[in-house]
Formats: C-alpha cells, sequence, structure tokens
C-alpha cells in the first residue's frame, strides 16, 4: 500500500513532490533542465551509461506523482527509458541506445499491423533483411529518427533462422513511405507507415530472430504499468481540483460540500482512488520482487484506467459546464483518460487476457 512504503522510498517521494511543486511554473526545457541537475532525467537509465536504473517502485512513484501535480509532459522530467533497446549493444548501442538516452534521437514502436491478414515480414538478401508490410498507430512515427518494428522474418535457407523479430529501422530509409499524421482525443499523434522492400542491415536485429513476440510483449507490459501509474496519479489531481471546488462558497450561501448528494458522489471518488492506488502499489511490489506477474499488471492496467476513468467523469460532474470548456485541467484529464482505457490494450480485451493467463496458463493471483 502507498502507506507501507519503506524509509527511502518515502524520501523519495517527498523529496520528488516537492522539487515538482517547486518548479510547477516551469517549462518544458525548464524541467529537462533541472532535472538534470537533479539527476532525475535518468532515472530509468542503466547506471553503466549515467543513469540511476531506478527500481520498479520508484519508476511507478514518479510517475504518479507527476500526473497527480498536473504536468504534461514527463518525459521532461524523468528523461526517456531504453525499452526495447536495453541490453543493445554493438552498433545498436552506439547508434541507436545511447543517442536515444542522450536526447538526441527519437524513437518508435512500429507494433500494430494494418492488415492482420497480411503482416510485415522481412526477407533474407544475404546479410541483410528486405522489409515490406505497413503498420498502423505508429505513435509519434513522424517525429521519429527509427523505430523498432515487429516482424516475421521468413526462412533462410542456410542457417534457418527465421521467426518474429524485433527491427530497428532508420525513419529515413529508402523505401519508407510514411502517411500524415493524425491525432488522438487525448492529443497524441500516430502515423501509418508503409514498408515498400527496405533494405535493412541483420546486425540491426534486437536479440535473436524469435524473440520478437517476447520483447514486444515486455514492452508493453511496461507501457501498461506506467499508464496505471499516470491514472492513478491523474485521478488524485481530479479529486484535488474538486475538494477546492467543493470547498468554495455557493450561491446558494453555503457550499456545494453541504450537499447529501454531492458527498456521495464525492465519496465514490475517494474510494475508487483508494482502491486503484491500492492496486497499482500491490504490483508494483511484485514487479520488484523480479516475479512473473503479466496477468497482475494486466489488471492493474484494467482496474486503474476504469478507477480513474470513473472519477475524472463524476469530477466533470460535480464541477460542471466550466469543466468542458477547452483549456480547463478537467477537460484535458477527461480526453486523457479515455484514451488511456484504449491505448495499450482495450480493457475488455485485456480482460479477457486475464482469464486466458488462469485458463490456458494457470497465472496470476487474487
Amino acid at each position: 500500500m502507498p502507506d507501507s512504503l519503506t524509509p527511502a522510498l518515502l524520501k523519495f517521494r517527498d523529496e520528488f513532490s516537492d522539487f515538482l511543486l517547486e518548479h510547477l511554473d516551469s517549462s518544458e526545457e525548464e524541467f529537462r533542465e533541472l532535472s538534470l541537475e537533479r539527476d532525475y532525467y535518468r532515472m530509468a537509465q542503466p547506471i553503466e551509461l549515467g543513469g540511476r536504473a531506478s527500481s520498479a517502485m520508484e519508476m511507478l512513484i514518479a510517475r504518479e506523482t507527476i500526473a497527480k501535480s498536473g504536468i504534461v509532459y514527463p518525459g521532461a522530467i524523468i528523461g526517456p527509458e531504453p525499452g526495447l533497446l536495453s541490453k543493445v549493444d554493438g552498433l545498436l548501442k552506439s547508434d541507436y541506445l545511447i543517442p536515444l538516452l542522450r536526447g538526441e534521437k527519437k524513437g518508435a514502436f512500429a507494433f500494430t499491423e494494418s492488415n492482420a491478414d497480411s503482416p510485415t515480414v522481412a526477407e533474407w538478401d544475404d546479410g541483410s533483411l528486405v522489409v515490406s508490410g505497413t503498420k498502423s498507430y505508429v505513435s509519434g512515427g513522424h517525429l521519429s529518427d527509427f523505430m523498432s518494428v515487429l516482424l516475421t522474418v521468413d526462412p533462410e535457407k542456410v542457417t534457418g533462422k527465421s521467426g518474429p523479430a524485433v527491427l530497428v529501422i532508420d525513419s529515413n530509409s529508402d523505401g519508407i513511405k510514411m502517411g500524415d499524421p493524425f491525432y488522438s482525443l487525448d492529443g497524441s499523434s500516430h502515423v501509418v507507415v508503409e514498408f515498400q522492400s527496405v533494405n535493412v542491415d541483420a546486425v540491426n536485429i534486437i536479440g535473436e530472430i524469435g524473440q520478437g513476440i517476447p520483447r514486444a510483449l515486455g514492452n508493453i507490459m511496461q507501457e501498461r504499468i506506467e499508464q496505471s501509474a499516470t491514472s492513478v496519479g491523474l485521478a488524485m489531481y481530479a479529486l484535488d481540483i474538486v475538494t477546492a471546488h467543493l470547498k468554495k462558497p455557493h450561491r446558494s450561501g453555503g457550499t456545494l460540500s453541504d450537499l447529501e448528494g454531492v458527498r456521495l458522489r464525492y465519496a465514490d471518488m475517494r474510494i475508487n482512488t483508494f482502491a486503484a492506488r491500492s492496486v497499482l502499489y500491490r504490483v508494483g511490489r511484485l514487479l520488484s520482487s523480479g516475479d512473473q506477474c503479466i496477468n497482475e499488471v494486466t489488471t492493474a492496467k484494467v482496474f486503474c484506467t476504469e478507477a480513474a476513468s470513473s472519477v475524472i467523469d463524476t469530477a466533470v460532474q460535480l464541477v460542471g459546464g466550466q469543466a468542458l470548456v477547452s483549456g480547463h485541467p478537467l477537460e484535458n484529464l477527461y480526453r486523457k483518460i479515455r484514451s488511456m482505457r484504449l491505448a495499450g490494450g482495450a480493457s475488455d480485451i485485456l480482460r479477457l487476457n486475464v482469464s486466458k493467463g488462469v485458463f490456458e496458463f494457470d497465472s496470476g493471483i487474487v
């Protein structure tokens, strides 16, 4: 639970929260510079590359605290993470991982197939791979310097290496056709990327051929726990906004907090937020223990985003019409949390995954 953290984690949370509150009005670039000075910017980066290699629990706390503060650019504070490039070496390390962590290059993850009946594939051509196919919903793809692409490598006649793989491809490579960006409800941008016989050196394969699905799944699991932490922080932010609003003098002569009906709805907000935080921190501890907890992370993603959505929806209802005006904090939260119930896996699909984990793989705890 959030109230039974170790002294070290409590100290980190308090110091990090104070840092955010002290510089709350800073711009994105100012926050980046301040975070570099305080060594927060490299929280998730490997120690051997100058980072702090923060624990899963520290990262969870950081994301929750940032969202609770109302700051909308967490990347400027805790910096980029290795993601799929974690533990790579050679050219992948020097040409992609290190520039990514320094903020010199931007990466994107091409996962979703445009047509499931015609997946993205790569065929061998001596020591190179020729990639063909189309990926949709490549978030930030048009802003990226490179993409990590999940694809299937066709059989190679000599070594027989084939199967799912993740391949790093420069975004300006010959044969890449990138569509115009389109935008989601929360303002995030995506593109459709077509690979027309794109030639890529085999050294750009991350890990081994055949490991593509586990690597991609690991990246998605990381995204889901990040969304869980962020959604809980957003619920706490909404709760703070509503609490302050309900305490203000009302034209009725008292405050809205005097009304029993309002108190009932407000109590639901607090109950849902409390429950979501409890789920989040329990899963955080499982992650810190190193246990396999795919079902639990999936559970957290569904529960926390759905609970936060309920909290924010009620917040809009209690604050009224002004909460729907463009630029109001709750208007922004409303759009963001609705998108989060789809991003990283739609809630109902993930519910099916939780059941599948139990009935087909005998995994998961209650």
